[in-house]
């Protein structure tokens, strides 16, 4: 199990250095909850953005968005 702490540090970390494909390549043989964890705090952290929601929308996890659970992809407001 990921904690939260890891998550943050490991999103964090892309910081705007990966690009969407080095970014896939960090998640996609993480477990869905991983996933989840992961490129939710990710797509809070850099504002939304599409490609992150795209990424999740590819993988199949969920995106929690304004207090709802989106299936897997991203809904704009």
């Amino acid at each position: 199990m990921i904690t939260d702490k890891e998550v943050a540090d490991r999103v964090e970390m892309w910081n705007w250095n990966l690009s969407i494909f080095e970014i896939y390549d960090e998640v996609r043989d993480e477990p869905d909850h991983v996933n989840e964890k992961l490129l939710t705090y990710a797509y809070h952290f850099f504002k939304e953005d599409a490609m992150i929601g795209e990424l999740a929308y590819f993988l199949g996890v969920e995106i929690e968005k304004d207090g709802k659970i989106v299936g897997g992809k991203v809904i704009s407001a």
